[in-house]
């Protein structure tokens, strides 16, 4: 088993400006392979050397374990899947193109065809699977080069997305094409053919070509790379050395986060149909980082008993945890987070409740920057929802005085607040917190939304970059719709940290 490094995922930003410091990474170690001519991966006990016509696998220490058996003539870049590997792989430089998928059973290391495309327009250089869709890269070289193309699969292989790459990255190529790419924090990072760069990438909100948001040096020479989950780590390779190339993310990174806010209604729908999967392609829409969830049953009859925070963790492949604002019916109700990390703190508190109506509370978790010991918190909350607002500016001001002891350690506040842009409780609320959308956006009702209730703040407002706010356009799943946005969180130094 080789060792498991304990970068953390959770690395903070440079101020984000038209003069932002380049994103870095570090190099970690090297690995002589004869192999690594084309790309490299990783799984869980080891790394994987690819050149034209095989792959061979390397322990930790160097140790070079097998080689795959089987046809091929040109594979390009790796990752795992399933416990497997799946490869790019075409006929280039032969024409016309012919692409395919193979599959590399680790076990046997026996290569065989997962997915043939034939001649689709290019040559098959780098394919990824992110939250049920296929992401594939097909490659033109010579003064074709600026016709390379990204595709979007669904799981059944229905093109659902093609984009171009735009002029900024392709004349960086010089003749060659786009050799490897992954997602990395909600961004495209891709690479060229020789160079140790990447370029990060976003999808355009209009139009088909993709846009160049940085250039990033990297100590690994284009051509295919992996994102090892276990390690954090990218693994590449040295092609002029033959050696695979591990690095880390420097410190004072960036981390861009999807956070939502999602009042489920129990998971029944306009419908009156109890249905969490629906609940849960919702939120698998947007890939989102944390998801605050309000209405939540535990173990309640009319939602047939079910746990339902846990199964919304099992639909959408997150972690996640609950708390209860009331019993109701022998189970209790209230609020939930789904995140893909573990909180390193977890706190619930009941919101005040001066006139006795439904407790409402508010859940407060921590994830802790190990390298930077930097935390950032997430809280999620549900106020009260009748028309007499004492209850819900009383909550309002609860939660500036219940996250005071923190200082200006970065918070994200997500929930469903009752409650109009225009309220005194908003306005109670903007004292302390910065809101993601500066123009209402309306999330209920939920068939045609007219007003706001539904928000997502952050604070202090210097740390975070908002970069987008959305209301998802669902309108059965649930009694509200869906709000999102995207932020990225940005560093400070000296920061008073607490718990």
């Amino acid at each position: 088993m080789r060792t498991i490094l304990t970068l953390c995922l959770l690395q903070l930003a440079a101020l984000a400006s038209a003069a932002e410091p380049p994103v870095g990474w570090n190099e970690t170690r090297r690995i002589p392979a004869p192999e690594a001519h084309q790309a490299a991966a990783a799984d869980q006990e080891f790394y994987y050397a690819v050149t034209n016509d095989k792959i061979a696998k390397y322990s930790g220490t160097g140790e070079k374990i097998s080689e795959s058996t089987g046809p091929a003539k040109h594979l390009n870049s790796a990752f795992l899947f399933e416990g497997n590997l799946l490869c790019a792989h075409s006929n280039y430089p032969a024409l016309p193109e012919q692409s395919e998928i193979k599959l590399l059973d680790t076990a046997t290391m026996q290569l065989t065809t997962f997915k043939e495309f034939g001649n689709f327009g290019g040559s098959l250089t780098w394919c990824v699977l992110r939250e049920n869709h296929w992401w594939c890269n097909f490659a033109k070289y010579g003064d074709k080069n600026g016709e390379t193309f990204l595709v979007k699969f669904d799981r059944d292989w229905k093109e659902v997305g093609r984009w171009t790459y735009p002029e900024s990255v392709i004349k960086e190529l010089k003749g060659m094409s786009v050799s490897g790419g992954i997602w990395y924090q909600h961004q495209l990072l891709v690479t060229g053919h020789d160079d140790p760069v990447f370029f990060v990438l976003d999808l355009p909100e209009k139009g088909t070509v993709l846009e160049h948001v940085r250039t990033v040096k990297m100590p690994f020479t284009g051509q295919g790379f992996d994102y090892d989950k276990w390690t954090h780590e990218l693994v590449g390779i040295d092609r002029k050395k033959r050696e695979l190339v591990t690095a880390e993310l420097a410190p004072n990174q960036p981390l861009r986060l999807r956070v939502m806010s999602y009042n489920i209604h129990h998971g029944e729908g306009t419908d009156r149909k109890l249905d969490l999967e629906r609940i849960a392609r919702v939120i698998n829409s947007v890939e989102p980082d944390l998801v605050g969830l309000q209405e939540v049953d535990q173990n309640v009859p009319r939602s047939k008993n079910i746990v339902q925070h846990d199964e919304l963790g099992k639909h959408t492949n997150r972690l996640n945890s609950f708390s209860s604002s009331i019993p109701l019916n022998g189970g209790f109700y209230g609020n939930a987070i789904l995140k893909h990390w573990n909180s390193k703190y977890t706190g619930s508190e009941k919101l005040p409740n001066p006139d006795q109506g439904e407790q409402r509370s508010v859940m407060l978790q921590k994830y802790q920057q190990t390298k930077l010991d930097q935390p950032f918190f997430f809280l999620n909350t549900h106020f009260d929802h009748r028309s007499k607002e004492t209850t819900r500016l009383e909550s309002a001001k609860f939660i500036a005085d219940y996250v005071k002891e923190y200082g200006d350690t970065p918070m994200i506040l997500v929930g469903d607040f009752n409650s109009r842009p225009e309220s005194e409780t908003q306005k109670e609320l903007l004292k302390t917190w910065t809101r993601t959308n500066k123009e209402p956006l309306p999330t209920v009702p939920v068939e045609k939304p007219t007003h706001q209730i539904d928000y997502i703040y952050v604070k202090p407002a210097n740390r975070f970059r908002i970069i987008k706010t959305e209301v998802l356009p669902e309108a059965v799943a649930s009694d509200h719709r869906a709000i999102w946005a995207e932020v990225e969180l940005l560093p400070s130094q000296n920061v008073d940290v607490k718990k």
